[in-house]
């Protein structure tokens, strides 16, 4: 079990992605996890220049040489063992005997990096995807469902129907349509294993925005 006030270690795996980019997602999960998660470390992990890995494989990797609670970020496709087209790449994961999580940037990207906007996009899905396996570390399951935060998006462990939209229709279904808070079941859950009480809030332009609670009558 992941102690409150733990360090996250994030950790660039042979991928271009900037270091600014990384503390922009190290500082998003930190608001998100509100206190569970007390800071971050940023690491570089040499990798030859690979298309694909398998997923278990670099958890294991990251196990041996960072340990302790670490989110890996890669530009390789995440393989895995099972036959169906869609599941035999993911776009992140969890290793269950360990604290270990890590995603794939491969299919999160535009098309074309050519503008700011596009870049955001970019960087929004993995955050997004960050946070749905660092909520594995932490405990919290996929809803099959598709569960709302407070704010109106989708809770970030939602996970959806893969085969109904395919690859592409999924980032645009799901990924995008994520939040970056939490429904109540998965705030309730942090909340009595961690002991923290989590803020009401969303993100606005990259800012954080509290949300005020009204009273009814």
């Amino acid at each position: 079990m992941i102690r409150t006030g733990t360090t996250l270690n994030i950790v660039r795996i042979g991928c271009d992605i900037t270091y600014s980019s990384l503390k922009t997602i190290g500082e998003r999960l930190i608001n998100a996890f509100n206190g569970i998660i007390a800071g971050y470390e940023l690491a570089h992990h040499d990798s030859p220049f690979i298309e694909s890995i398998d997923a278990q494989l670099l958890t294991m990797i990251l196990q041996q040489e960072i340990g302790g609670h670490t989110l890996g970020i890669t530009d390789a496709d995440l393989m895995t063992g099972d036959k169906d087209e869609f599941y035999h790449t993911i776009f992140g994961g969890k290793n269950p005997k360990n604290d270990i999580a890590v995603v794939s940037t491969r299919k999160l990207a535009p098309k074309k990096i050519t503008t700011s906007s596009d870049y955001e996009l970019f960087l929004d899905r993995t955050i997004k995807v960050s946070l749905h396996e660092v909520g594995h570390n932490l405990g919290l399951t996929d809803h099959a469902a598709y569960r709302t935060a407070p704010d109106g998006t989708l809770c970030p462990m939602s996970r959806g129907e893969f085969n109904k939209f395919g690859t592409a229709g999924y980032v645009r279904a799901i990924i995008d349509g994520r939040g970056q808070m939490f429904c109540d079941e998965c705030t309730n859950f942090l909340q009595q294993v961690y002991g923290v009480k989590f803020r009401t809030g969303k993100f606005v332009n990259g800012t954080w925005i509290r949300l005020e609670k009204r009273n009814n009558g």
